[in-house]
């Protein structure tokens, strides 16, 4: 193994070990990471020296010998802010290093990629404000809806029509703190294996629905990029032959039957009334609209058929679903079970667990959270993640 990945990996480990456990010992975290002394020693004398962590004598122990040191993250540290780029609006979330939320601000967007780092440099301000916190921002982390690569390029974004942005350098000379972008799907993975259903789990694949369809395979510790890091397009995998069109240019894509605005326009086309979101779909739901519960049922067949391929490609412990795919979940299981049933391998199936997310914890909301936490105790200072 790549001695700088690992060296990244066994930082940002002990970080969270810190942060879910505080007052944690060197010695515990030995115990509970099985990394090796001295690696753990210098990681925490790093964050020591960056102010990230304090050392604390454990309360309420008695006995002969040095008492044992407790680490905690530093209130005082400084502050993150996450942010989240949508089609319509973008989301700003400033919070502490421990992932306590201060302060959130939601802004209409009209999708222009003209000005766009300076209405994000902008938003950040704001939402600092807002929270009320003196400390320094220590990170800002930006998660983007499409193709980004390895040096901060945003390739393609379907729900944009954006092509060969270089996002990173055109944010990082508009804000005043330190940037780090990363792919949607990614960094709301990042965001539930830190914050949300999947702590500490190292293999497991998110998939969620919004304005299009994404996700991020997480494989033995890590987000798995492939060549350049385009890797975890979930949403384009081929589900139907010949299918609908998608935003990609291609066919028969999942985006092109779960996104919010492909659910949108397959009810318009087979009812009288064009939903004008995704609140509205699932008020119509509620209500017991006939097409859209057929809608959402043949959805849900359709999610079962990706989910299948991909249990069977990487015999996953969790199959995450989250975002609106959470949110619809009541009208989605029924025919999502069904399809796991009729397509995947008894033997792998039997050694998954397919689950949604629970939409009240807002994991796709933190994923600017995670690239930005991410960043901040990164050792190598990479600015584009994961």
């Amino acid at each position: 193994m790549d001695r700088l990945f690992l060296r990244r990996y066994h930082a940002s480990a002990i970080f969270h070990r810190i942060r879910l456990e505080p007052g944690i010992s060197q010695r515990e975290i030995i115990e509970r990471t099985k990394f090796d002394k001295s690696a753990v020693s210098s990681i925490v004398n790093s964050f020591a020296e960056r102010g990230l962590v304090e050392r604390h004598v454990k309360a309420g122990e008695r006995g002969r010998g040095r008492p044992s040191e407790g680490l905690i993250i530093s209130p005082n540290s400084g502050m993150l802010v996450g942010v989240e780029v949508e089609a319509t609006e973008i989301i700003f979330v400033a919070c502490g290093l421990d992932g306590s939320v201060s302060a959130k601000l939601v802004l209409p967007f009209d999708g222009a990629a003209e000005g766009v780092e300076k209405f994000i440099a902008d938003g950040v301000d704001q939402v600092v404000g807002q929270s009320g916190s003196k400390a320094r921002v220590l990170g800002i982390g930006v998660s983007l809806p499409g193709l980004l690569n390895s040096e901060g390029q945003l390739i393609h974004v379907p729900a944009l029509g954006w092509r060969d942005l270089d996002i990173y350098s055109r944010l990082k000379g508009a804000c005043a703190a330190p940037v780090y972008v990363g792919n949607d799907g990614k960094a709301a993975a990042m965001a539930e294996q830190m914050f949300g259903a999947c702590i500490d789990m190292e293999n497991f694949i998110y998939l969620f629905s919004g304005s299009g369809v994404g996700g991020g395979l997480f494989l033995d510790g890590a987000i798995y990029q492939g060549a350049g890091g385009l890797a975890g397009e979930l949403g384009h995998i081929k589900i139907v032959p010949q299918g609908r069109f998608c935003t990609c240019g291609a066919s028969g894509c999942l985006s092109a039957y779960l996104s919010a605005p492909s659910l949108i326009e397959e009810i318009a086309r087979l009812g009288s009334v064009r939903p004008r979101s995704f609140d509205e779909i699932m008020k119509m739901a509620e209500a017991g609209n006939s097409v859209v519960l057929n809608v959402l049922d043949h959805a849900g067949d359709v999610l079962g058929s990706a989910v299948s391929s991909l249990i069977s490609i990487f015999n996953p412990p969790v199959v995450l679903l989250g975002g609106d795919i959470a949110i619809a979940a009541p009208y989605l299981t029924s025919s999502l079970d069904r399809a796991l049933q009729r397509l995947t391998h008894p033997a792998m199936f039997a050694r998954s667990i397919v689950k949604f997310a629970d939409p009240n914890l807002e994991g796709p909301r933190l994923g600017g959270v995670a690239l930005a936490l991410d960043g901040v105790t990164d050792i190598q200072t990479s600015h584009v993640l994961p």
